[in-house]
């Protein structure tokens, strides 16, 4: 069983490398083209237009696409392909009319027989159902037979490196496609043999394919864009040009592929950050690639195009295989080997998409760019080749902002596919967020990866965290603002916050904001600072509500009691909570009393949150774990410690008291531990914040 699942790897890994021979041969067919009639785009061009309908009949979209099922990439699809079209129509019949270049029509023979050979080889696979020696030698007998004709085609070259480079090319890329037709064969019985799409309604799914579909757009693009601005940047034809970029191709695909095996064997996370900090890698090795004279100068930046291709690679391919515990959440059972159909389409769709627009483009090149009489790249086909594939890149990036299974809802999936955690409400709770949702807030992704780079917390104590007693509560320390903000980007576990109402309501956070910091702004008139604070309230209540919070009411104690319901009913969903007891100190500023938290110590808490432990006992029957969180601003550490565990035996009053006790003084021996220095003014903070703390 493991040999078999090892081989299937295996042909996954080849098939997926393999579908980008693509590159080479146009690679091929653009050397062939600037030899011959001094043109590299006009043979680009032809074939990318072959390669359009080829992958189009091969892959079997016209099954796909005569469903009812993503109406709007079909309708875009075809008027890519109707474009396509004209575009192809224009290069073979009035390209060589206008241009009077007889030789296109030696360029159009050879990717003529390019496209030939792919379309056999691909019937010759689908045809045998069966693999072993009788395919083999068929598709051995016809890489022969169309190797035939490309050795006569050779004879007309007359410098003899060309010709054996076109000679090893097409035998190198027919050796490729052979791979790549025998995948596409079994696609496209898998599409006839598929009579229901088992992913097509699942939320997060449809998220995830629009993510892969634009970023494969995008570096498919890229690609296309790069090698097409390095032939016809070159001023005379050089042949060493065509295999450093040849070299080039293979390097970054053999790069992507390693890094992709290397994260898998160690086990690293991928998260939906890496993506986006391997896009924005991407962004700006794209931007200084086109920026640099030169064929080496603008490989120094590849080499970053190229890591941040291997990061977005690697979490796509991580992320296709979350979505079977994903739709075991929606009741149904993917295999290894839907998955990877699907995935294959998908790139299937993005080559076809990104060949149809580089076609267009490339064909007005064809008639202007030659017309120019300059060895230069004008400058707004330049800002072309960079603008299209970013544009695309970053519609990539908002539809993973958009994702909702993050690494927060992964674990927690995780946690109920092992069976930790495998109760009714949790599924419901996954399959709300997961299936069914329509809506994601993303403010909290976005909040983690701007705000993330400039903490750089050392995160300790993960070994304290029982994922198998999960849900449970933490606390953690207020420090004004530093230990929310600390918790939420760095607490490596699924929660949900307590957050005070007033705090997610525009009107009423405006006014707290006023009165708690931009009221002592100096200069400042009361009307212009409560537009002040309205100005300001508007991002930051977004960006709390994108963390689902739980809204903590304290005006009333049945307010109080709704909070501690609403509580009990997310921990029994599976979701573990945070919150912030600390009980803040009253202080004068100015004429005005204010309050405010320590900042260098934990201050008294609040007891009242430790109800929740019987409250969720009495519903459940289960003991619930408070764990204690200290995040030190001074040495940039967040430190989690042993959780108190809740005694149903106790009398309630006496648990509540050994609860909230235990926990502050579990989170003052972290502060105590969080850093080897620490000065007298410090240590009496932590000796007052003991006492303050007694009942």
């Amino acid at each position: 069983m493991n040999a078999v699942k090892k081989s299937y790897r295996i042909n996954v890994a080849l098939s997926l490398s393999n579908v980008n021979a693509d590159f080479l041969q146009l690679i091929l067919c653009m050397m062939v083209s600037h030899y011959i009639i001094g043109n590299p785009l006009y043979g680009g061009a032809l074939f990318l237009f072959a390669n359009i309908w080829t992958l189009y009949f091969e892959g079997n979209l016209r099954r796909i696409s005569s469903g009812t099922a993503h109406r709007q990439t079909n309708l875009v699809m075809w008027l890519l392909l109707s474009a396509s079209v004209f575009a192809g129509l224009a290069l073979v019949f009035l390209f060589p009319v206008v241009t009077r270049t007889p030789g296109a029509n030696f360029v159009s023979f050879f990717v003529l027989l390019i496209a030939a050979r792919s379309i056999l080889t691909w019937k010759v696979n689908n045809a045998l159902s069966k693999p072993g020696l009788a395919r083999r030698v068929y598709k051995g007998l016809f890489q022969v037979l169309f190797f035939i004709p490309c050795l006569a085609f050779a004879w007309i070259i007359d410098e003899e490196p060309v010709m054996w480079l076109t000679l090893v090319g097409y035998a190198l890329t027919g050796f490729l496609l052979s791979y790549r037709s025998s995948t596409l064969a079994s696609l496209t019985k898998y599409i006839d043999n598929t009579r229901r799409d088992k992913l097509r309604d699942i939320f997060s799914y449809r998220v995830f394919s629009n993510m892969s579909l634009y970023a494969q757009i995008a570096l498919s693009l890229g690609v296309l864009m790069y090698v097409c601005y390095v032939s016809f940047s070159t001023p005379f034809f050089s042949s060493d040009t065509y295999v450093y970029m040849g070299v080039w191709i293979v390097a970054v695909l053999l790069f992507s592929e390693l890094f992709t095996r290397m994260v898998n064997r160690r086990g690293w996370v991928l998260s939906l950050n890496i993506f986006i900090v391997g896009a924005a890698m991407w962004i700006a090795g794209s931007l200084m690639m086109f920026g640099f004279r030169g064929l080496w100068g603008s490989t120094v930046w590849a080499g970053l195009w190229g890591f941040g291709l291997a990061c977005i690679t690697s979490v796509l391919n991580r992320y296709n295989g979350d979505f079977k515990m994903v739709a075991r959440i929606a009741g149904r059972k993917v295999s290894d080997r839907d998955l990877y159909f699907r995935s294959l389409v998908t790139q299937i769709i993005s080559v076809i998409f990104s060949n149809a627009i580089m076609l267009c483009v490339v064909t007005i090149w064809v008639f202007v760019v030659p017309g120019a009489r300059a060895p230069e790249v004008p400058a707004l086909f330049r800002s072309t080749m960079v603008q299209l594939p970013v544009l695309f890149m970053l519609v990539s990036v908002f539809f993973a902002l958009r994702q909702p299974l993050d690494e927060r809802s992964r674990q927690k999936l995780l946690n109920y596919t092992r069976g930790t955690n495998n109760n009714i409400p949790t599924k419901q709770n996954l399959r709300s967020n997961l299936v069914d949702r329509k809506k994601v807030k993303f403010g909290v992704k976005i909040l983690a990866f701007v705000v993330k780079p400039f903490l750089h917390l050392r995160v300790s104590g993960k070994e304290h965290m029982d994922m198998a007693n999960f849900p449970s509560v933490f606390v953690c320390n207020h420090g004004i603002i530093y230990g929310p903000v600390a918790a939420v980007i760095y607490l490596p576990t699924y929660f949900r916050p307590w957050i005070d109402r007033k705090m997610v309501d525009r009107n009423l956070a405006a006014k707290e904001m006023y009165g708690r910091f931009i009221y002592r702004i100096p200069l400042l008139p009361a009307k212009a600072g409560m537009r002040l604070a309205r100005l300001l309230a508007g991002p930051v209540t977004w960006a709390l509500n994108s963390f689902n919070p739980i809204p903590v009411e304290k005006n009333s104690l049945r307010n109080v009691m709704s909070t501690f319901d609403d509580t009990v009913k997310v921990l029994t969903e599976g979701d573990n909570v945070l919150i912030f007891p600390e009980r803040p100190r009253r202080v004068k500023r100015g004429n005005k009393m204010t309050v405010e938290h320590l900042t260098d110590s934990v201050g008294r808490l609040f007891t009242g949150f430790a109800n929740i432990g019987r409250l969720y006992y009495d519903t459940t029957g289960e003991r619930l774990r408070f764990y204690p969180i200290y995040a030190s601003r001074k040495n940039h550490t967040f430190s989690i410690g042993e959780p108190v565990v809740f005694n149903p035996d106790n009398d309630p009053h006496d648990e509540k008291q050994r609860i909230t006790g235990l926990l502050h003084d579990r989170m003052l021996e972290l502060a105590q531990r969080c850093g080897p220095h620490r000065g007298k003014s410090e240590t009496a903070a932590l000796r007052r914040g003991r006492q303050n703390n007694k009942p």
